[in-house]
């Protein structure tokens, strides 16, 4: 048997990336709503800051991404949230480890509530985007980009 080399239609990639758009979309706003959920309920230090940062956050990025689309950018999420080239990887690296640390004092200050998950989340996600940063870059790189 052979396989056809065509590629799929356009209606069946635009469908397809018109849903994964619309998904992330959705996601967005789910964490918005979650985030002022938090910020309401207001049972621990820093539930309200860190409910409604996230509410704040969630949203922002959704307009982002919304303007990225009606801009003609591109879809991927490395392209809109990682660095491409070694000078900006750099800044990087020190701003993000420096909000690492401050997440883990933060969290190491509060024994629960919003402030201790908080400061746990600034470190892990710091942390996720300083590695996905040197990937990215050092893809490029072998790439000849």
């Amino acid at each position: 048997m052979q396989q056809s080399s065509a590629r799929p239609e356009e209606s069946e990639l635009g469908y397809a990336e018109w849903i994964l758009f619309w998904g992330q979309l959705i996601v967005l706003g789910f964490l918005a709503v979650l985030g002022a959920f938090f910020a309401s309920d207001n049972n621990a230090p820093g539930d309200y800051g860190c409910g409604l940062l996230l509410s704040l956050a969630a949203i922002a990025l959704a307009f982002m991404r919304l303007k990225g689309r009606f801009d003609g950018a591109a879809a991927d999420w490395g392209s809109f949230l990682l660095v491409d080239d070694m000078a900006n990887l750099l800044a990087v690296i020190v701003v993000f480890t420096l909000l690492a640390l401050a997440g883990l004092f933060t969290a190491a200050r509060f024994d629960h509530g919003g402030l201790h998950n908080g400061g746990v989340a600034l470190f892990v996600a710091s942390g996720l985007l300083v590695f996905l940063s040197l990937k990215h870059v050092f893809d490029n790189l072998d790439r000849g980009h």
